[in-house]
Parts: structure tokens; sequence; C-alpha cells
């Protein structure tokens, strides 16, 4: 018997843990867009499944993965009813999505928790958002009545791991993308973002993804100003912030310890002789100037000025590939833990689940004991032979009854049946065949 057998023989439902939907891996944009569920959805859906008899489960979904972990039995029933709800409820036909369902049970859906949890099988490998993300549809699940004790167990271990991952590898360190590594140098010069002021000057996509990057990181005094009043007004709007006309310019970059320029008109917004004044303007407080304008929207000069620190767009490509071949090595030892994780946790669940037939067997064997000490309490060799054919009774005719049901020795089963008794009694070979020859009597 294996380990996954004794866990899942002994009391611990491991195959009935499945992991059930689509991910980045598995399915198209498409397809992860019509089954990406908001909170109400997500509840509305978990309801559903408990009409269904999966009372034990979490929904969670994301722009990159909708996926439902649950425990429940048959495996294969609960697998094609979630299918089939999955389907129906994002109005796609249910074949179609069978082709871009990811569907895992047992360890490996063990692992694959685990995985999500370090943030190890995400778009971007070690994204902190992953983890939160996971807590909460866990925290939503837990409020409906859903999670019953094997989900939580399972939760409670992926979260440790990925404390672990975190602690001892780097995959969580260094920027992967464009707007990451903005906020990186931004929060290397300035310390803590929240009272920083930032302006957008121009209004190119890359410009307001990289602004709307560090909204979402805590910073509140945002700036929008663009050549075309109107497009600025578009901006500001959607980034819920302020917007100045052009003309204003000056007075509003006095205010930029965070400037980004994303115009590309082909003429610098700023150039080194105006930028010697501005930092005067400013009382000589550092400016992180941050230029992702095709053309270039200031002067390269601009690095020969004390207190302006540039940044072009190849210099933040470049630190987010650096990230991202950094976290692609340390992805590797993270994924070593988390094996080492799921076959310490399958081994910790075997061996807990074990205690209860360990007790019982004590309980036997300690009736035995009291049985024969009361018919003779003064002979102890008469008492230890008396308890050495009681407890060899029973197992001498499981014995006879295996070798006259498989013809003997030499078949699968036989030769099961003398592992396990090697397993128990290892410190010498038996010898089944005379065990099976002796008559064990209880005298």
């Amino acid at each position: 018997m294996n380990q996954h057998d004794a866990v899942t023989e002994a009391g611990w439902p491991l195959d009935q843990l499945q992991v059930i939907g689509v991910n980045h891996r598995s399915a198209s944009a498409e397809t992860r867009d019509r089954l990406f569920l908001d909170p109400a959805a997500r509840a509305r859906l978990q309801h559903t499944l408990k009409s269904c008899g999966i009372s034990s489960q979490v929904v969670m979904s994301t722009c990159n993965r909708t996926e439902v972990l649950l425990v429940a039995d048959p495996p294969e029933f609960t697998r094609r009813t979630v299918r089939r709800i999955l389907a129906q409820t994002a109005g796609l036909d249910e074949a179609g999505l069978e082709s871009e369902m990811v569907s895992l049970r047992g360890s490996d859906a063990l692992e694959h928790v685990f995985n999500v949890a370090s943030s190890l099988d995400s778009l971007v490998i070690g994204e902190p958002e992953v983890l939160g993300q996971l807590k909460q549809a866990h925290r939503e699940a837990r409020d409906l009545g859903l999670v019953g004790r094997e989900l939580e167990l399972t939760l409670q271990a992926a979260y440790g791991i990925a404390k672990r991952v975190r602690a001892e590898t780097a995959v969580a360190e260094g920027a992967v993308s464009i707007a990451a590594a903005a906020h990186t140098i931004a929060r290397d010069l300035h310390g803590d973002l929240h009272a920083t002021g930032l302006v957008l000057c121009g209004a190119g996509d890359m410009g307001e993804m990289i602004t709307r990057h560090f909204k979402e990181k805590g910073v509140e005094k945002i700036r929008v100003t663009d050549r075309l009043g109107a497009r600025a007004r578009q901006v500001a709007h959607r980034l819920d912030c302020h917007w100045h006309d052009w003309d204003a310019l000056d007075k509003v970059l006095v205010q930029a310890d965070i400037l980004i320029t994303a115009g590309g008109a082909g003429r610098f917004i700023l150039e080194k002789s105006a930028a010697k004044h501005l930092i005067r303007a400013r009382r000589f407080q550092p400016m992180l100037a941050i230029d992702v304008a095709v053309p270039g929207d200031l002067d390269p000069a601009l690095e020969a000025v004390g207190d302006i620190f540039l940044y072009t767009l190849s210099d933040l490509e470049r630190i987010a590939a650096q990230g991202q071949s950094d976290r692609r090595e340390a992805a590797e030892a993270a994924r070593l833990l988390v094996v080492q994780a799921t076959e310490s946790f399958l081994q910790d669940r075997a061996e807990r689940a074990a205690v209860p037939a360990i007790a019982d067997l004590r309980e036997q064997f300690e009736f035995l004991r009291r049985q024969v000490l009361s018919e003779s309490p003064d002979d102890a060799e008469k008492a230890t032979r008396l308890l050495l054919n009681r407890i060899l009774h029973r197992p001498s005719i499981a014995l006879k009854q295996l070798a006259s049901v498989t013809d003997g020795a030499g078949t699968i089963e036989w030769i099961k049946a003398e592992r396990l008794l090697k397993r128990l009694f290892d410190d010498k070979e038996p010898d089944l065949r005379q065990i099976h020859q002796e008559q064990g009597e209880d005298k």
C-alpha cells in the first residue's frame, strides 16, 4: 500500500480533493473573461454547487483563473457537475469547455493549490496579489458555511508553504513589469509614496498604465495635463484625479515628486536649462522623471541636473527583464519546496489517520494480555505461550485463507502480504510458507 492509498483508506479523503476550472495555462482569454465572476456571481455559483451536493468548496475567480477547489464524492460525477454548471454560468458549450478545463485530483490537486498560493502558477511568477485573492475566496466560502475540515486543513497548509516560499526564496523580489519597475525606483528614491505628488504629462497609454499602478499602490496626489485639454480630462476621469491645462505646466511641475511623460510630440517638455530653475523652485527636493514617450519628452541632458533622476522606457524594460530572469531562477527552488511540502502534508495526514487503528490494535492486545494473565497468573511460560498463540490466531487463519484463494506463494497478493510483514517486522525476513504450515492453536 503506497502513501496515497494509506491516506485514502484511513479516512483522509484525498481522492475527493479536486480542482476544477480554467486558468491562463488551459483556456483562452475569451473563455477566462466569460467565466470571470464578481463576488455576487461567485456566491450564486456556490449556492448552485451546494444544491447539487457539493457542500465543501471554495471558488476563486480572477482575470487569469476561475477554479473550484472542493472535496466531494464520487469524483467523476462531481467533475461533470461542476463542468455543466460552469458552462451554464458562462453561456459556453459544455463540450467546448471540456477542452479548456483543468481537472486535478488527489495529490495533483493539492500540489496545484500550494503552487497557486505560492504565486508559482501565476502569469507573473511571484505576484503578491494571488495569495490575497485566495484568502478572500476562502473567507467568502467560510462565511457561507462551505469550508469543511479537509478544505480548511488544505488551505492553512497552502498559506504556510506560501510564507516559506517568500521567506526562503527570492521569487517575489525584483520588478517584473514596466509599471512595477517604475514603482520600485520611486520607492527607493522617496520611501513612503503616500504623500508624494505625481504628475502625468501626456495621454499615452503607457503613461496612464504606469500612473494607474502608482494609484493602486496608494499614491493619492495625482495630476494630469496634456496639450489637448479634452484628452487630459478623459484620462483624469478614468484615473479619478485632477487635471490641468497645458498652460499651467510650469506650476504643476513644481509639485511633481514623480514626473511621468507620455506625450511623444517630438519636442521636449523639459530641457536642461528649465530643469535647473525647476529644481530651485522645488527647493532642491529630488524628482524622479520617467520618460516613456516615443520619441522622448525629456531632454537626455537632465541626467546632469542634480536632484533629477531620469529613467527612460529602455531603462524600465531592462529592469523588468532582469526581474523576470531572477524570479524564474528563484522559482525552481520554490517549486522544490512545494513538492516537499506536498509530500510532508500527505505523510502527516497518513500518520494521523493511522492513530485510531494503532489504538484499536493496542486495545485488542491489552485485552488478550489481561485474559491470559487471569488464566495463568503464576505461570509466566504458559501465559506467554497462550498470549503468543492468541495474537497469531487470526493472522494465521487469514494467511491460510489468502493462500487458498491465491494458490499460495508467488502471487501478487501473497508478495504484498510478505512485504507488509517485512515492514512490520524488518529485523528478519518473514517466511510465510512456514507460517502457513504451522497450526496456530489457541491453548
